[in-house]
């Protein structure tokens, strides 16, 4: 701690961790799927019918594990939504490179959707899918995330982390929701403008 950067703020921080403000924002709650021996074990009877439903949709697609070059093949349909900064996404895609698995979907020989997540320990950790906005009507995203934890089930993951959020389709899967924490080294002024409440302070 000695030796962070100052000013230094770091959100989204495990709920576990014993350093860090807990924070006071829903959208930052942890929503973490504790896995069961079987898959259907973990399904609401909405969701069950849900699920069946998208797979129908998508029962003429199919699935390449890791496939090189999956992450540059579908990178301008996060770039299309997000317009995220050049120098950022170039570190994002050199990280996930070396850390995430992909699930990429095939309709014919066209590439439609690149499920990425990663693996560590006891834990599945999901990083979205990008995809083609042309085929919304299949839900190719939510079918992809069924496949994957269908796997982690299959390979005894304890865990699947659908990630900080709010997002509708993440509580329909029964996550286990806390708070997450953040830790702020920040000036007065700073952490009025950012509307921190906790924080240690260094001088303006």
């Amino acid at each position: 701690m000695k030796h962070l950067p100052r000013p230094f703020i770091l959100f989204d921080i495990h709920p576990d961790c014993p350093l860090g403000f807990e924070s006071e924002q829903e959208d930052d709650s942890t929503n973490i799927i504790k896995l069961a021996d079987s898959f259907f074990q973990l399904l609401s009877a909405d969701l069950r019918k849900d699920l069946r439903r998208i797979e129908k949709k998508n029962s003429d697609l199919r699935i390449v594990e890791n496939e090189a070059g999956a992450l540059d093949k579908s990178r301008r349909w996060f770039l299309e939504i997000w317009k995220e900064d050049k120098e950022e996404f170039r570190r994002r895609l050199e990280l996930w490179k070396q850390k995430c698995y992909t699930l990429s979907a095939y309709l014919n020989e066209e590439l439609i959707a690149v499920h990425i997540a990663m693996r560590e320990k006891d834990t599945i950790y999901y990083f979205g899918c990008w995809w083609n906005r042309t085929y919304k009507n299949r839900s190719v995203p939510i079918f992809l995330l069924k496949k994957d934890i269908e796997r982690a089930i299959d390979k005894k993951i304890k865990y699947y982390d659908l990630g900080v959020g709010n997002e509708a389709y993440k509580k329909k899967w029964g996550v286990i929701r806390k708070l997450t924490k953040y830790y702020a080294i920040v000036t007065r002024d700073m952490a009025k403008r950012l509307g921190i409440e906790n924080y240690t302070e260094i001088p303006d």
